[in-house]
């Protein structure tokens, strides 16, 4: 059983929302934030190698300022370690008891299709029945929960964390459950459904102004294909979720830069706001929530407990009229987000859908999909035939011309947590992690689904594996119908642990870990043609980025190799070069011609201590001979969402500008956001906002451009003005 089957993949909002929420509103200490959690439970999660290995020893910086930390197994270590994110991770996670159903006017076997789909009665290619998901998933149920109670036994014996255990006893209990009046307020049967009807406003139709050139843009992988983020900027109007710091809930407003600064309206009361989109003359705004079905406390037995459950509402909104948002439409899936792409006029959005165990089998709706309060069709799923997950990746999509209903919905088996899509497919990554509970040879793996889409229709295409798991999205790119992807492989072997004196199996021991990167070139069929693999032994890629026939990444232990790869014939990739310097880059991205960017911290070369960020620009004029063409050290910086989160990066090198937020810990804690250019071999600075009033600027930051004119965007709505020319501040429009 792999550990990520036992955690609930909440996003960053998701969890930061539900922990305050639980804990009584309590804000969560910075080196607890979700991202930083997640990349320290990383370097906790590999094995020991250190012992094993004859003291030789893989060692991981902890990229979020704090001291290396050795690896140690998942068993032994993690769980007590990360027992303050058990609330989530475990409580709420794949354990949930998903007997609810959403608030729904019926179910039936045959629901879920669209009114005009051309395939209603068509018998499933794969053959899924619901009788055959709930014994999958039954097997897999007992697993997790036998699994559940050998960690939480394992971890009250280990006894290593008292402050863990009061902060769970804080956040335990009824307080587990979202409030009252949240819950009455996401799931109601009037909630659930979708909204119809609207009327026109009447209103004068309003042309949106705006540069074709000269504005910021999300940063995103694929340059046309569009993905969501939590400001939008049109060339004229911005657009942002906010937090209303007096009651929790969230909006988004819309600014007008003509003439100045001011507000042209608010958009919704939510419980909280994941991402937006604007398409055109459309706003898009996608919620997630948790919530409380009624009547959850009066249950008498176990058949009736009804408990609460994920959910995410796709808003769309006409902003025709800037100052008067009309709703148009909203799609309640269940489960919780993960991610989402706009391509040629159609929405495609992703959500993880857990399960558990319902009273009765027939509770179809506590294991099945369900699409605005009715279960999706057998038809709609594939269950691979090894499945090892109880839960889905739900993919449905919408037209923006006319999102009155989904145009398409599918399903699959698995825990995937990583997208890459491409203008002509969807790829999804399952990583299968290193099993420490299991006797012999064992390799991490990878698996891959391709689903080509086109016109909101989408279709299973292929499969495959490989060795390995990924960093992250960047790690996959598509090239001339070929998927490029380079992995970190763990391998090695599994003991017995014997008792002397009855000779019982009393758990297990990791004899050797081997840790190495490899580089995989798949076909159409998801089949390898060509693989580099054994690259830099006890170390771990921390970046990737391919362009056309070339592909960099970077791996690290004490320094930074940058690799440089030759992929023009798939068959047969090369290594052209390696780049060995301090530190490593987190983040890559093509900056001119011959020049790459890299992001990340600067480390000691001997020891692979980090002592704080970095910025590179490396010279890839000549592939075989990269050099790091200028470096700026910034010392007094120890993390940025931008290391973490591509979008949280703004960049345009047309524009020459890029810019993130950056923090730095302890008693010298400051908090900026930076503005550079690059020029004449040199990382030039423009601006440098002290952010450090966390009661003014909260907790994320975005900046964006239009022209000569920078905007600074706050979680609360403030937005500061600044001129690119003079380098000063203009203006804010307050929240």
């Amino acid at each position: 059983m792999r550990k990520n089957d036992m955690e609930k993949k909440w996003n960053d909002t998701d969890i930061r929302n539900f922990l305050q929420r639980s804990a009584k509103e309590q804000e969560i200490p910075k080196n607890l934030h979700p991202r930083q959690m997640e990349e320290w439970l990383k370097g906790q999660t590999a094995d020991q190698t250190g012992k094993e290995e004859n003291g030789k020893g893989e060692e991981q910086s902890n990229r979020t300022g704090l001291k290396k930390n050795k690896y140690f197994r998942w068993w032994c270590g993690s769980f007590a370690a990360a027992a303050c994110m058990a609330l989530v991770l475990f409580a709420v996670g794949r354990n949930i008891d998903w007997k609810l159903e959403l608030p729904m006017e019926r179910i039936s076997h045959r629901a879920g299709r669209d009114d005009d789909s051309n395939d209603v009665g068509v018998v499933t290619e794969e053959g899924t029945t619901y009788k055959k998901l709930y014994q999958t998933f039954d097997r897999v149920w007992k697993e997790q929960e036998k699994l559940y109670f050998d960690q939480r036994e394992y971890a009250v014996s280990e006894n290593t964390d008292t402050a863990v255990d009061d902060a769970a006893e804080g956040a335990s209990g009824a307080e587990l459950a979202a409030p009252a009046e949240d819950a009455a307020e996401s799931s109601g049967a009037e909630n659930a459904a979708p909204a119809e009807g609207m009327t026109e406003s009447g209103a004068a139709e309003q042309t949106t102004e705006k540069s074709t050139e000269d504005y910021g843009r999300t940063n995103q992988q694929e340059e046309e294909v569009e993905e969501a983020d939590v400001i939008k900027n049109d060339g004229r109007y911005l657009y942002q979720a906010i937090l209303h710091k007096t009651n929790g809930r969230y909006t988004v407003r819309i600014a007008d830069t003509e003439g100045g600064l001011k507000e042209t309206a608010r958009v919704g009361n939510f419980e909280t706001v994941d991402n937006i989109y604007v398409w055109e003359d459309k706003l898009v705004i996608l919620e997630p929530g948790w919530a409380e079905s009624p009547g959850s406390d009066t249950g008498n037995s176990e058949d009736d407990r009804i408990p609460g459950y994920a959910y995410c509402r796709i808003h769309i909104y006409d902003i025709s009229d800037r100052g008067d948002p009309k709703e148009e439409h909203t799609f309640t899936v269940k489960g919780s987000y993960k991610d989402s792409r706009i391509y040629d006029g159609y929405l495609y959005f992703f959500a993880s859908c857990d399960t558990s165990r319902p009273g009765k089998e027939e509770n179809i709706s506590a294991y099945v999909p369900m699409l605005d309060g009715t279960p999706m069709a057998e038809d709609k799923i594939f269950l691979p035939e090894d499945a090892s997950a109880a839960s889905y990746l739900v993919m449905v999509s919408v037209d923006m011309e006319r999102p009155d209903r989904f145009v398409d919905t599918k399903a699959l088996v698995t825990a995937a947590d990583k997208f890459y899509v491409s203008q002509k497919n969807i790829y999804v990554a399952d990583s299968q992690n290193f099993s420490y509970g299991k006797k012999g040879e064992n390799t991490d793996s990878t698996r891959i689904y391709r689903y080509s889409y086109k016109d909101g229709r989408m279709n299973k295409e292929a499969e495959g594996a490989v060795n390995g798991t990924l960093r992250d999205d960047m790690a996959m790119n598509e090239y001339q119908d070929y998927l490029r992807m380079v992995t970190t492989v763990e391998n090695g072997t599994v003991e017995e642990v014997i008792d002397d004196v009855s000779g019982e199996t009393i758990g297990y021991d990791t004899a050797e870990i081997q840790t190495s990167n490899s580089l995989y070139v798949l076909d159409q069929n998801l089949q390898v043609t060509g693989k580099i693999e054994e690259l830099a032994r006890n170390e771990r890629i921390y970046s990737a980025r391919f362009m056309g026939s070339a592909g960099y990444f970077v791996t690290f232990r004490e320094t930074d190799p940058l690799f440089s790869v030759d992929l023009s014939n798939p068959r047969e990739p090369k290594i052209l070069g390696e780049l060995k310097i301090s530190g490593f880059s987190e983040y890559l991205h093509f900056y001119s011609d011959g020049l790459l960017f890299g992001l990340g911290m600067e480390a000691d070369e001997n020891t692979g201590e980090t002592h704080g960020m970095k910025l590179s620009m490396f010279d890839i004029s000549n592939p075989a001979d990269v050099k790091e063409q200028s470096k700026l050290n910034l010392p007094e910086y120890d993390y940025s969402d931008a290391l973490y989160d591509y979008k949280a990066v703004l960049i345009d090198p047309k524009k020459n500008l890029f810019g993130f937020s950056v923090e730095g810990y302890g008693e010298d804690y400051g908090r900026s956001y930076l503005l550079f250019s690059y020029e004449n071999g040199e990382f030039q600075q423009i601006l440098n906002i002290d952010c450090s009033e966390e009661d003014r600027w909260g907790w994320r930051l975005r900046g964006t451009y239009i022209k000569d004119r920078f905007f600074l965007m706050a979680e609360d709505g403030r937005i500061e003005e600044y001129s690119l020319a003079d380098k000063k501040w203009v203006r804010a429009l307050e929240p």
